[in-house]
């Protein structure tokens, strides 16, 4: 018997610890600070640090400092491990731990929380840059009335095809192979209710959703172009049937919108060219 693994089994046996444990998976590859996890699930700090602390001791979580904050990081690799010894010892290799792969050509959803703005835009990017790889959706954990008319002129301007860009909710599409949360809120979310899709988090700052039109405009722009980069990168994956770990690996690699995807896909992505893009004209929004 493995003592370090019983622990760490062990451990998550315990409910908050366990929902402690996947809200810093679904926040990875970013560390959360104590204080930010103690809002998120709605502990006094006082109880939560000694589940912290018992979890990074274990190896289930790595800690750091800034300063006077301290921030945790989730190493879900280690819960790989403790469970992978016990597919192999206590299973005796009945547990059926063999790899798997993504379907050929896998259904992407992109989460938001209005499903108005940044979670369109990526749809619209993806049918377009990863057109017979993936089958693109979006959604909203509340979805909006109404799309936002600032993004729906920026994808017009740039040739998109609107026709399916409207707010829905996650239920709408057909499951999902692959999620990716473009906010906190659909981060905390994952994974979703009956799902077992691979989940991702790539943080982006949505565009205020009032306010005067040019700066707007600019907070779009500056999304689109993050979205491009990212979703670009992953034509670089290898089609068809791709191994769930080398997937999750790609979509990490992006999350934080450096190139590092090249580990994964081989080849960083294409420079961007100088110069700006023109802001939809003010007409469009209205």
């Amino acid at each position: 018997m493995d003592a370090g693994f019983l622990t760490m089994l062990s451990l998550l046996g315990a409910p908050l610890r366990a929902r402690l444990f996947a809200l810093l998976v679904a926040r990875l590859p970013h560390a959360m600070g104590a204080g930010e996890i103690a809002r998120a699930l709605s502990v006094p700090p006082s109880t939560l640090s000694a589940h912290l602390a018992a979890l990074s001791d274990a190896g289930l979580l790595e800690r750091s400092r800034d300063g006077p904050s301290r921030f945790y990081r989730a190493a879900p690799e280690r819960l790989g491990e403790a469970l992978g010894w016990a597919a192999e010892d206590l299973c005796l290799g009945r547990a059926g731990r063999g790899a798997r792969r993504l379907p050929p050509v896998p259904r992407l959803l992109f989460l938001c929380e209005d499903n108005a703005a940044l979670s369109l835009m990526a749809e619209a990017l993806a049918r377009r840059r990863l057109a017979g790889r993936v089958q693109a959706a979006s959604a909203g954990l509340t979805p909006a009335p109404s799309a936002d008319p600032l993004t729906l002129a920026l994808l017009a301007q740039r040739r998109h095809d609107l026709a399916a860009l409207y707010p829905k909710p996650p239920g709408a599409a057909a499951p999902p192979d692959l999620v990716i949360a473009l906010g906190p809120r659909a981060a905390d979310s994952l994974p979703l209710a009956g799902l077992s899709a691979l989940c991702a988090y790539w943080p982006l700052t949505p565009p205020p959703a009032k306010g005067p039109l040019i700066p707007r405009a600019i907070a779009l722009h500056a999304a689109y172009r993050a979205l491009n980069s990212r979703i670009t990168a992953l034509r670089r994956l290898p089609p068809g049937g791709l191994p769930r770990a080398a997937a999750q690996a790609a979509l990490d690699d992006l999350s934080s919108g450096l190139p590092a995807a090249g580990h994964v896909c081989a080849s960083r992505p294409a420079p961007r060219r100088n110069g700006s893009s023109r802001a939809p004209p003010a007409s469009a929004a209205s």
